[in-house]
């Protein structure tokens, strides 16, 4: 996908951030109120599953260039990938909230 020369990097830098910022709240929130280990455990994988997504999804918006000839079936890959990735994600997210909401019900 072609897009202004600048948009890239915002791209890359704006996905970095966010995750980060995702895994430093999460880490200073488990700190804070120390809730359940596992959720905390599932919140980790969520933020190692999303990441590998938006590095597929980057990948296939052609953030970094494809080295072989085959740049669009590369890209319908990674997209495919990136997709299989965030839907997993999602699924370790509800995990670890399910937890959080039925830990919190117990108390």
């Amino acid at each position: 996908m072609f897009l202004e020369e600048e948009v890239y990097e915002m791209l890359n830098w704006g996905f970095g951030f966010g995750i980060g910022l995702q895994l430093i709240l999460f880490i200073g929130i488990w700190i804070r109120y120390k809730y359940d280990t596992r959720s905390f455990i599932n919140f980790i994988v969520y933020i190692l599953l999303f990441s590998v997504a938006g590095y597929n999804l980057l990948l296939s918006i052609n953030t970094i260039e494809a080295q072989t000839g085959f740049g669009s079936e590369e890209a319908s890959f990674n997209m495919g990938v990136a997709g299989v990735f965030w839907i997993l994600s999602a699924l370790f997210l509800l995990m670890g909230v399910n937890r959080l909401v039925k830990s919190k019900r117990n108390i």
